[in-house]
């Protein structure tokens, strides 16, 4: 994944077992030391944009953690993030109406919770997102026309579900139509200011909602 810098530098980021790894796409060379710390793969990846002009990179694991780390200096910032039970299946990155950014993470079949973090002090935000029937394998920001940003979760119970960051509460009706786990989000931004939400899963279907009505 790519990972922009506040130097205007943009490094590479990838998962190699226990470690995350930096490269310089200009040179081909690596970028400082391995990122250092999980005791399990790591599962998922996410750039967390700060209002300093900061970005750090988050990282998730089989180890039930999250972990947020400073890509310049190649040091851990805050201690690991711990609550999700098992692994760390997907993270995303999620920007309130009052500008703060916070980290989401989503947990698999033994966890089944989505739980957000704020990146400046380390700490929970808010209540774990539950209700959700198995492990959740996608996650995506979702801005909307009127201002408000939502958070999108799916995964092995075939449903797409719309939570309010700011209160950690379920937004409209859960979106259904999928038959199989769904294991990827995205958004699909329309003129006009509206955005989209894609869906797809194991059904080897590609479904398209407005998040606006659900």
């Amino acid at each position: 994944m790519a990972l922009p810098l506040a130097d205007g530098r943009t490094l590479l980021a990838y998962d190699d077992a226990h470690t995350v790894r930096l490269w310089d796409p200009v040179s081909t060379a690596s970028a400082g030391t391995p990122l250092s710390g999980h005791s399990g793969s790591v599962n998922t990846l996410a750039t967390v944009p700060l209002a300093d002009g900061r970005t750090l990179l988050a990282s998730g694991g089989r180890d039930g953690t999250g972990r947020l780390w400073d890509p310049v200096s190649g040091q851990p910032v805050h201690s690991p993030l711990t609550g999700q039970d098992d692994h760390v299946q997907a993270l995303a990155v999620v920007r309130l109406a009052d500008g703060r950014t916070l980290v989401a993470s989503a947990g698999d079949e033994w966890d089944a919770t989505v739980r957000l973090w704020d990146p400046v002090n380390g700490q929970a935000f808010g209540m774990p997102m539950t209700g959700l029937d198995g492990s959740v394998e996608a996650l995506v920001s979702v801005p909307l026309a009127d201002g408000r940003t939502l958070l999108a979760s799916a995964g092995y119970d075939e449903v797409v579900r719309l939570w309010d960051p700011a209160t950690c509460q379920p937004v409209g009706t859960p979106l259904i139509g999928h038959t199989r786990s769904v294991n990827a989000l995205a958004t699909v931004p329309l003129t006009g200011g509206r955005t989209l939400l894609a869906s797809a899963g194991g059904d080897r279907v590609v479904r398209l909602w407005d998040p606006a009505i659900g």
